[in-house]
């Protein structure tokens, strides 16, 4: 709530959920993946040294995929951390490495082909964050 008593998530939460989508087939649920992750590469993959660097980098590269339109993507869109620190009920998982403390993060957002809007198709989002700092590319999908 902020100080003029204003609470966002009542407003957000007007939003469709995502799982109440008409899309055939349904997308994913909202939430993000760590992509960097050491167990998602195997022995040979990491043979490859710039593979290595990837997984050894000192940031965690997570992945997210969220519906326009709906509840979650309103959050991510507007309240990034809150949505990146695994707070808002209907997004699983959180971006690896996030801090506890929200507060303690500055985040950077990039939408690539903003002109499409951000309605009706789905937001991927591409989030490298070191514990301090938090790049995020938005990508919007094509009709």
């Amino acid at each position: 709530m902020s100080a003029n008593g204003f609470n966002p998530g009542d407003l957000y939460d007007q939003f469709p959920r995502d799982v109440d989508n008409d899309d055939d087939p349904p997308p994913p649920p909202s939430g993000w993946v760590w992509v960097n992750d050491p167990a998602n590469f195997t022995e040979q993959a990491l043979s490859n040294p710039l593979l290595r660097a990837f997984v050894e980098a000192p940031f965690a590269v997570s992945m997210g995929l969220f519906k326009s339109s709906t509840r979650e993507s309103e959050w991510m869109i507007h309240e990034p951390h809150r949505v990146m620190d695994g707070q808002i009920d209907g997004v699983e998982g959180r971006v690896e490495r996030f801090p506890s403390d929200p507060d303690d993060v500055q985040i950077s957002t990039l939408v690539i082909n903003h002109e499409r809007t951000l309605a009706v198709r789905k937001l991927f989002a591409v989030v490298i964050e070191d514990g301090k700092q938090a790049g995020q590319l938005i990508y919007k999908q094509h009709q």
